[in-house]
Formats: structure tokens, C-alpha cells, sequence
């Protein structure tokens, strides 16, 4: 049997009311529903315990609004969510995590296409993906670094040229699996990239999206 797993994200404040409902809802559902009575004590059981011990993933609303215009907002929350620090930071401070966070798994996915290399001397195409992702690192780091030097001075210069980096890198992983695609390698090698890239392309999108909403406010 295939198995589904849920994360709710939610602000710290508005948990003790979804407990609340939550309970207000067991009770409603015995009082259309008898027979579920005798299940009443085992689901008021595991609504406690995940009050208890924080069952449900945390977030915050700079987290949420951060991720608001993200293509892929549940992963930028969860992402953000994770990251250390990020509950109590601000839309900048959130800024440099996200960056943070693309540069972090763009390390290892370099590291991953240079062993490629040597294990397939013969395929061109690796070369292809090699340099955008030295590319990526690099404008990743100096973004980064931009970021963290962000005042009110320079705030709309910093902000748009770490805007045009990202989007800059933000297809050059898509442009490293069209390059393998036309030669025509083994699915396999196909596949094993994509594996390792797809988080990449999300967290560089996400990062977008989030200095996207920090330049859309205007200050730090």
C-alpha cells in the first residue's frame, strides 16, 4: 500500500486554534456519524500528541509571504521552513537563505557532473553541463554576498543585479539536460542528472521568487 505523507505548515500563533477546531470537528463528525464514537478517544489521543510535540511543521508569515508569487510554493516553504535561522529572519535575512540554500546543492551537483566526466570520457555533452554549473556557483556565491551587504543605499541596485543572476542561472540546468538529450546518451544518464538537478532548478526558482517580493516591498 502506498503511503502519503502530509506537511502542514503553520504560524506558531495559529496552531492552538486549528487544535481547537480540529477537536470541535472529531466531535461533530460522532454526532452525524455514531459508530465513529468508539474511535472518538484514539483521534483525540493523536491530536494532543501533536500538540505536544509539534507535530505540525512549523513556518512563519514572512516565510509564506516570501513564497507567495514562488512557482513552487510548497517547496519554498518547506525549504525555508528547515533552514536555520529562517523562522525568526526577515524578508532580506530570507533572501540570503534562499540564495544560501542554491548555492549549498549546487556544490555537491558540480562535484556529481565532474565524476560523470570521468567515468564517461566519451560524452561531450558532460563538458556542456560542466560550465553552466561552475557559472551557476559562481553567480549563486556572489549573489549571496550582495545580498548580505544590502542598505538603503544601494537596495534597488544590489537587489536587480542579484534579480538578473538568478534568472541568468535559472535554465542552466534545463540547458544541461537539452544538451545530453541531443546527443542522444543512455537514458539512464539522463536521468541520474535530472535526479540531481531538479532541487537545484526549484531552489533557484524559489530564491527568484523570493528577492522578487523583497525588491516588490523596497526597503531592507
Amino acid at each position: 500500500m502506498q503511503q502519503i505523507q502530509i506537511e502542514l505548515y503553520i504560524v506558531p500563533e495559529a496552531r492552538e486554534t486549528l487544535i481547537e477546531h480540529l477537536v470541535q470537528s472529531v466531535i461533530s463528525i460522532e454526532q452525524l456519524i455514531p459508530s465513529m464514537a468508539s474511535y472518538r478517544s484514539g483521534l483525540l489521543c493523536a491530536i494532543m500528541f501533536l500538540a505536544i510535540h509539534g507535530g505540525w511543521a512549523q513556518t512563519s508569515d514572512t516565510i509564506s509571504n516570501a513564497c507567495s508569487n514562488a512557482l513552487y510554493t510548497h517547496f519554498c516553504v518547506s525549504s525555508l521552513s528547515k533552514a536555520s535561522g529562517a523562522l525568526e529572519a526577515d524578508l532580506t535575512q530570507l533572501s540570503v537563505i534562499a540564495v544560501r540554500l542554491s548555492s549549498e546543492v549546487a556544490k555537491p551537483v558540480s562535484r556529481f557532473i565532474e565524476k560523470l566526466k570521468k567515468r564517461n570520457p566519451n560524452v561531450s555533452a558532460l563538458e556542456d553541463c560542466s560550465d553552466p554549473l561552475k557559472d551557476t556557483r559562481e553567480q549563486l556565491h556572489d549573489s549571496q554576498s550582495e545580498l548580505k551587504q544590502l542598505s538603503n543605499v544601494n537596495f534597488m541596485e544590489y537587489v536587480e543585479d542579484v534579480l538578473t543572476r538568478l534568472s541568468g542561472v535559472e535554465t542552466n540546468q534545463d540547458t544541461c539536460l537539452s544538451g545530453l538529450k541531443e546527443s542522444n546518451v543512455p537514458a539512464t544518464l539522463v536521468s541520474s542528472v535530472k535526479d540531481n538537478t531538479d532541487n537545484l532548478t526549484m531552489l533557484i526558482s524559489d530564491a527568484l521568487a523570493v528577492v522578487s517580493t523583497l525588491r516588490q516591498q523596497g526597503h531592507i
